[in-house]
Parts: C-alpha cells; sequence; structure tokens
C-alpha cells in the first residue's frame, strides 16, 4: 500500500484529509500521532514541521492539509473535485485559502473551551462542563465570520456550487460545531452546508471525531 497517512482521529486537519480519501475510495495505511505538543521525536525526525497531517505516497512526501487535498483530487484525476480550468481552480484555491485563512482561527476558540478541556486524544469534553461565560464568549466572537461564510457560500449545500475539495476543507469543524451550543437558524445557507456535506457516505466513512 503505497499511502501511508499519519494523522490522529481528532485533528480536523486530517478529518479533511481522510474525508477525501473515502471520497476517492482509496486505500490508505493510518499512523497515529499524538495530538499534544511536543510532537514526538519519531515524527519531528520524519517531518521536521511536525503538524497534522502528513502524507507519504511511495517516495513522495507531502504535509499541509490542503496541499494534500490538492495533491489527491490530481492524482486520481478528479477534476469535479479540483478544476483544472484555470478560472474554476483559482475559485476552489480561494475557498481553500479562505478557510485557513479567515474562518478556521474564528471558530477554534469556542471547540477549545467547549470541547477541548480534556484531551481529544481521550474523548474531549462536553460543553455543558465548560464555562459558560468564556464558551458565550467564544461563541459570539465567531458570529461575524458566520455572517461572512454566509455571504460566501453557495445556496444548494455546497461551499462553490457543486462538491470539491473545498468542502473537505468545510466540513469538518462545520460538523463538530452540532455539539456547541449555537443554532445555525440566522445562517442558513451555511446551515444546508454542514448539513448536506455532513451526511455524504464518504463523511461517515472517514469515522469523525468531535
Amino acid at each position: 500500500m503505497s499511502l501511508v497517512l499519519y494523522s490522529n482521529p481528532a485533528s480536523s486537519n486530517a478529518m479533511k484529509v481522510r474525508f477525501l480519501l473515502a471520497e476517492l475510495g482509496l486505500e490508505y495505511e493510518r499512523e497515529l500521532v499524538p495530538l499534544a505538543r511536543p510532537r514526538p521525536d519519531w515524527y519531528v525526525e520524519i517531518y521536521p514541521f511536525g503538524t497534522i497531517p502528513f502524507l507519504r505516497d511511495g517516495d513522495l512526501e507531502l504535509g499541509e492539509s490542503n496541499a494534500i487535498l490538492r495533491y489527491l483530487a490530481d492524482r486520481e484525476g478528479r477534476a469535479d473535485l479540483y478544476p483544472r480550468e484555470p478560472r474554476e481552480r483559482a475559485r476552489v484555491d480561494w475557498a481553500l485559502d479562505a478557510w485557513s485563512t479567515q474562518f478556521r482561527g474564528a471558530f477554534f476558540p469556542a471547540e477549545r473551551v467547549g470541547l477541548m478541556a480534556t484531551e481529544l486524544d481521550a474523548g474531549g469534553s462536553r460543553p455543558e462542563d465548560a464555562d459558560q461565560q468564556q464558551l458565550a464568549e467564544a461563541i459570539e466572537a465567531a458570529k461575524p465570520k458566520l455572517d461572512v461564510m454566509e455571504r460566501f457560500v453557495a445556496d444548494n449545500g455546497t461551499v462553490l456550487g457543486t462538491f470539491t475539495i473545498a468542502d473537505c476543507a468545510f466540513a469538518p469543524v462545520l460538523w463538530r460545531w452540532y455539539r456547541l451550543p449555537l443554532s445555525f437558524d440566522p445562517w442558513p445557507k451555511v446551515a444546508l452546508l454542514r448539513d448536506t456535506v455532513t451526511a455524504r457516505p464518504a463523511f461517515a466513512a472517514m469515522e469523525p471525531l468531535a
């Protein structure tokens, strides 16, 4: 088996890659990397950045989850997931970069307070056991980015109008927010995106972990 994914079940970046691997129907070997930092010496030895995930495909070594998404879609010739036409590809690249630079950071504080008071490796924690004021403040701080996302995403349950690797990037964190005390009613397009993309069989197949 040529594909080896260095991963952790609870890493949202690893989940997006596993989601795509499941969509593509690819078999791969998993190597478990602990979430706790510093990362183990054996992992930093093979991947100096030490981030999760990391992919080996034969003699190719590749880090950064969005780069891995792009590579795997191209590897399998899936232009429906990552278009080859420059204008359409640029839209997917924009969505991937927007997720990483504009959206992800706004969602993480509420996850940290509400779901990560104990190590996710051990199952995480429950929102009802969190400091409720801190959690409410973190959720409130994320709302402006949900306003922006509502304007950014398509109205048919995908990020860009058709299912692409951008949906693989958005899905794990949006799914994780099912556990947090926030109704998505004010953001119907984002709510439909979350419901539609996380209902795909490949999403369940990759075994998401909140």
